[in-house]
């Protein structure tokens, strides 16, 4: 079968979270399927070296220059009279339009799969064909709603008006979603008509290639965040962690020290790494290195959506996580089996030094989440799901 794949993210270097999981689901559809890959590219991306990766199992990979949403831009402006959302009116582009037009005319794909929904309008050019937006994300815009007031609150309600409506118009005409949690499928099924097809399909990890290593030697007292704070779900995380948690750690342990990965980009972070015991390493080429050499993986998340691969990756690598709820949403993950769950800083830091004094219950955490991602969340095992939604999609359009 013949998949026209188009990517909002360059999906190589898998060097955060969406890319992660556009390049393994891409592998997975790979090992099965003719995948033609249309995907934006922000510059310096696109690298003739990560084209020619990605062509070893991509029959075909094209770039289009990403567009960055400007939303004080005159065409941003004018979203407010569209029936899209304005982020979708601003980064709309006639270049992608064009090829993806051109591809599905040639008769070039039997099935298109719209990755994240910056690629929803793109889908309306392959009428007649089967189509899917795979990781849908809509609680963000739930979440921006609820925290704001005013004119702010009208706007971000109208956003989530226009979405849920753009949704609601292309489910009508058979096009499938994927999610990565169950609490995103009942915000997308708020949206959707009678009979549309919402399916769960959460995020992975590559345990073959994030495993424990006996020879790691994981640091005393050293707990890491990992995502960088450019992002403002994490930047709120660290904020917090740092502010509110870290010192009742120290309290009992002054050894303690947090190391946050990831860039910082324009992110005056200074105020933060000035606190005792907090260290900003930057980008690193081997996170996975730094996470098996922490106690523990502290996910102090209290905004954002979907799952986290930041929990899951530490589980493979066989490292301990502390994570707030919100941080654990969507995963099958059960507290004090293979993860302590806390959410105010007394119980945060608790979970923390509970971990430290008991080097048993840091081994039990760890070998148990180890087999759960090995049972559940390999992307061999989460590529099936897909690779069974897209077979079955073309069969029923057959």
């Amino acid at each position: 079968m013949r998949i026209l794949f188009i990517s909002w993210w360059w999906p190589y270097p898998a060097n955060n979270g969406s890319k992660i999981r556009a390049y393994n689901l891409l592998r997975q559809l790979a090992s099965v399927h003719d995948i033609t890959l249309l995907s934006f590219a922000a510059p310096g991306e696109a690298d003739p070296n990560h084209v020619e990766h990605l062509r070893a199992f991509c029959r075909h990979v094209e770039a289009v220059p990403r567009p960055d949403y400007r939303p004080n831009s005159l065409r941003a402006t004018a979203g407010y009279l569209s029936r899209w959302p304005r982020s979708l009116v601003d980064t709309y582009s006639q270049a992608m339009a064009r090829r993806v037009s051109d591809l599905v005319g040639a008769g070039s794909a039997d099935v298109v799969i719209g990755y994240e929904l910056q690629t929803m309008r793109y889908l309306e050019l392959a009428r007649g064909l089967p189509t899917i937006i795979e990781e849908i994300e809509v609680t963000g815009y739930h979440d921006r709603v609820r925290a704001a007031s005013g004119a702010a609150r009208a706007r971000a309600q109208l956003t989530v008006n226009k979405l849920e409506s753009a949704l609601h118009s292309l489910m009508a005409r058979g096009c499938a979603v994927t999610v990565v949690s169950e609490q995103e499928r009942e915000l997308v099924l708020r949206a959707a008509p009678p009979g549309a097809r919402v399916e769960v399909i959460p995020n992975g990890v590559d345990t073959i290639r994030l495993r424990p290593l006996s020879t790691a030697q994981p640091q005393p007292f050293t707990l890491i965040y990992t995502g960088a704070v450019t992002y403002s779900a994490n930047l709120d995380a660290v904020t917090y962690f740092v502010q509110d948690v870290l010192p009742l750690v120290r309290r009992q342990f002054p050894e303690t020290r947090l190391l946050v990965t990831g860039g910082t980009g324009n992110v005056d972070v200074s105020a933060l790494a000035a606190q005792p015991g907090v260290t900003f390493t930057g980008y690193l080429p081997d996170v996975a290195a730094a996470v098996r050499e922490a106690w523990a993986v502290v996910v102090p998340l209290r905004e954002g959506s979907g799952t986290r691969l930041k929990v899951l990756e530490a589980m493979a690598l066989g490292t301990p996580v502390v994570s707030t709820r919100k941080g654990a949403e969507g995963l099958d993950v059960r507290h004090g089996a293979n993860i302590l769950l806390a959410d105010t800083p007394d119980e945060l830091a608790e979970a923390v030094a509970t971990l430290f004094r008991d080097p048993a219950l840091r081994a039990g955490l760890a070998g148990n989440a180890r087999r759960l991602v090995e049972e559940t969340y390999d992307w061999s095992v989460i590529g099936r799901r897909l690779l069974a939604l897209v077979e079955d999609m073309a069969a029923v359009h057959r």
